[in-house]
């Protein structure tokens, strides 16, 4: 019984020790494996004048899942409680909500003839916006300390060649008066 657990786990570490080929077969489908770099620029922000890079590998049968950011609480919601006849307790139940922020990616990957691939993604990039302060005197009502959530989703279904670097999407944000640029390159693992 031990001699043929060692003959086994010998095998196994050989195996191991053995390179992967470039394609290999996923219930009959042959499947090959990309890495995937989207470099996402901000055109309003000086100081991230290269963008924002996210990579991920990829197998043409797959898909790849990219999620980067905060969640960040906004309170919905409170009730104090009172207790009995003689006051106010002074616990107070605060209710909350998340917003998920940053940056999500979906990508899937199809292997086309002449060596081309076809990038299949979606892009969803979310940020909380901070208000300016009101300097009028005002008092500041419930409904303008409530955050605003900046949200931009792109949609890339986009043939590109391997190795180089292909400009996939652009959008001039008419809200928040931002520009952002998606470039993809996708290159085959060998």
């Amino acid at each position: 019984m031990k001699r043929s657990a060692k003959v086994l786990a010998s095998a196994l570490l050989a195996a191991a020790a053995l390179p992967a080929p470039a394609q290999e077969k996923k219930d009959g489908i042959l499947s090959a494996t990309y890495k995937v770099e989207f470099r996402i620029r901000d055109g309003s922000d000086a100081a991230a004048k290269d963008g924002r890079r996210y990579t991920m590998l990829i197998d043409t049968t797959g898909q790849g899942t990219f999620r980067v950011g905060d969640r960040v609480p906004v309170v919905t919601g409170s009730f104090q409680q009172g207790v009995g006849g003689s006051g106010v307790s002074p616990l107070v139940n605060t209710q909350f909500s998340y917003f998920d922020t940053g940056v999500n990616i979906d990508t899937r990957l199809i292997e086309q003839q002449q060596g081309k691939v076809t990038i299949n993604a979606t892009i969803d990039v979310s940020t909380i916006v901070t208000h300016k302060p009101d300097t009028s005197g005002a008092v500041p009502g419930p409904a303008s300390l409530q955050p605003t959530v900046s949200q931009i989703k792109i949609g890339v279904n986009a043939t590109v060649s391997p190795g180089k670097a292909s400009h996939v999407a652009s959008i001039d944000d008419p809200v928040s008066q931002r520009k952002f640029d998606v470039e993809a390159v996708v290159t085959k693992v060998e």
